[in-house]
């Protein structure tokens, strides 16, 4: 059995080079084995050759104290005495000088025992000085391996005062203190076995532990994925189609004929988000004017009223546990217009998202929809802006009245238009009578407040489908198509009237009436010509206010 435990410790050395122990612990079962095969008579059946067995027995025997100190050196570490490094060369010097001096035959090998069995007995106190004051510190089985040691050197001890004498003779069980050191070692194998078992058994139900939570992260991380692949590809399709509402509206005239596609597609654009749009209307009233998925009734009034402060505007950033059941997005326009007031409501309910994406998922859906009602805004702003610097570039800013770029491309127009269409086509010229008098009098102020009032006056006189424009200055022009010369005369006269009955009124002061001077020309009636129809009207004019003004002149052939 030692010189089994012997092989196995060795392998054990070999396969961890760290666990110097192991080669201790072979080499004190290796010695032991051979020193009990050599004293046997088995000895003899494997090889009949008494003197080597002589030689092995008595090495064995000189060494087993070295492997001793070696284990000992070892388990007491940086705490081992010296001297027990000393006993390790002490007994290798002997044991190779005692059998090295017997095979010459300078000594005999009888000899060698006593100093031996001296110096064993020395060692051995020695050793037993080393341990017994650690021994606590010790581990169980270090504890269990120095107690059998013990017993085999008790063992060792009484054989060695039988053979000198010291007591009475009698076989001394030597080979029983091996069997002790053996069984101490494959009891601690079989504890150890069965602690690495329980340790085995107890790591594999953690492995299967972690393996199951990590196959459950990894189904919940690929369902999460797959969940976020659907939302991506969602909002990738949405935000095509609002890449085409936006370029939709671009392509629209005015906000007005915009909000008619941009109408239609909300409920593409936001579903299957349950919502509705409410548009201002000119009472500033907030009505509903499109919905989309499900009963609007049930969730969303028909009209949000003029006073928009019971609502709370949704912004970024958006946390799920806070968010709403139904959310609210202004869509703003900068106009004239809409001022600081929002243009429409966009209105929807909060989404459902599976719970793996629900925090990440809310957050880009709002994060989107947030975003795609800025960018209508902004489109929208665009086309306003767009509508209004149109205005302002055929507008007169003082009067309201078109200005003379305007007349100039409408006249191009409808002399066109009469041409093709054979209608007649009149042009009224007039000028405010001694109007720069008016302004040294009274200042530029009041001067404007009487073209405020020409203005005013100009839109009762005349038919919608006449225009009229402030040609510069005191100078307007109105265009009246498909008009006779004397509908145009009657109308100037009355325009004339109208004027000198109104009293021109500047910071509650009466400053008097105007008189206008007004010139008419008419193709073809009294001009045949359409390139001469301006320079007619405005000879007449010119005639208007020679004769005396405060009059209307036609042009004559």
């Amino acid at each position: 059995m030692s010189a089994l435990i012997a092989f196995l410790a060795l392998v054990f050395a070999v396969i961890q080079r760290g666990q110097r122990s192991f080669a201790s612990i072979a080499l004190f079962s290796f010695l032991t084995s051979v020193m009990l095969l050599a004293e046997s008579q088995a000895s003899l059946l494997i090889a009949y050759k008494p003197l080597l067995w002589d030689y092995l027995a008595a090495g064995s025997y000189y060494l087993i104290p070295m492997a001793l100190a070696l284990l000992l050196r070892q388990w007491l570490g940086a705490a081992r005495p010296v001297l027990i490094s000393w006993l390790v060369w002490i007994h290798l010097r002997l044991a190779v000088s005692a059998l090295a001096l017997a095979l010459v035959g300078a000594v005999d090998l009888s000899s060698t025992f006593p100093v031996f069995d001296v110096l064993l007995l020395v060692s051995l106190v020695v050793m037993a000085g080393a341990v017994l004051p650690r021994f606590r510190v010790l581990f169980g089985e270090q504890q269990v391996l120095v107690v059998a040691c013990g017993g085999l050197a008790v063992l060792l001890i009484v054989d060695m005062a039988v053979a000198h004498g010291f007591l009475p003779w009698g076989r001394v069980p030597v080979s029983w203190g091996a069997l002790g050191f053996s069984l101490a070692v494959v009891s601690i194998s079989v504890w150890h076995y069965g602690k690495t078992q329980k340790e085995l058994q107890q790591l594999n139900v953690r492995l299967e532990q972690k393996v199951r939570e990590r196959t459950a992260r990894a189904e919940s991380l690929a369902e999460r994925e797959v969940a976020r692949a659907r939302l991506l590809a969602l909002e990738s399709k949405k935000s095509q189609k609002l890449a085409d509402v936006i370029a939709a509206l671009q392509d629209c005239a005015g906000i007005e004929e915009a909000f008619e596609p941009l109408l239609r597609a909300m409920p593409e654009l936001y579903l299957p988000m349950t919502g509705c749009f409410y548009r201002r209307g000119i009472d500033g009233q907030y009505d509903r004017v499109v919905h989309w998925g499900g009963t609007p009734e049930d969730v969303f009034p028909a009209s949000l009223g003029a006073n928009l402060s019971v609502l709370t505007e949704t912004v970024l950033p958006v946390r799920s546990y806070d968010l709403p059941a139904q959310m609210c997005f202004f869509l703003r326009i900068e106009s004239a217009r809409s001022g600081n007031r929002p243009e429409g409501v966009l209105m929807l309910e909060r989404p459902d998202l599976p719970p793996v994406v629900k925090d990440y998922g809310i957050a880009r859906v709002i994060s989107w929809v947030y975003q795609s009602v800025e960018k209508i805004g902004i489109t929208l702003s665009g086309l306003a802006l767009r509508a209004e610097l149109q205005r302002f570039s055929y507008e007169d800013s003082l009067t309201g009245l078109k200005n003379r770029r305007y007349f100039d491309e409408l006249f191009r127009h409808e002399r066109e238009v009469s041409a093709r269409s054979d209608r007649p086509l009149c042009l009224l010229i007039f000028d405010i009578d001694h109007f720069k008098l008016f302004n040294d009098c009274h200042g530029h102020e009041a001067g404007d407040q009487a073209l405020r009032m020409v203005g005013d006056v100009l839109a009762t006189c005349f038919r919608g489908s006449d225009t009229v424009c402030r040609y510069g200055g005191e100078e307007f022009s109105v265009l009246m198509p498909g008009a006779s010369l004397d509908e145009a005369r009657q109308r100037a006269e009355q325009l004339r009237a109208a004027i000198s009955a109104e009293p021109v009124e500047h910071r509650g002061e009466n400053l008097g009436s105007l008189t206008i001077s007004a010139g008419i020309a008419c193709w073809r009636e009294n001009c045949p010509e359409f390139d001469e129809l301006f320079r007619a009207a405005d000879q007449a004019l010119y005639q208007a206010k020679e004769t005396g003004r405060n009059r209307v002149v036609a042009a004559s052939l």
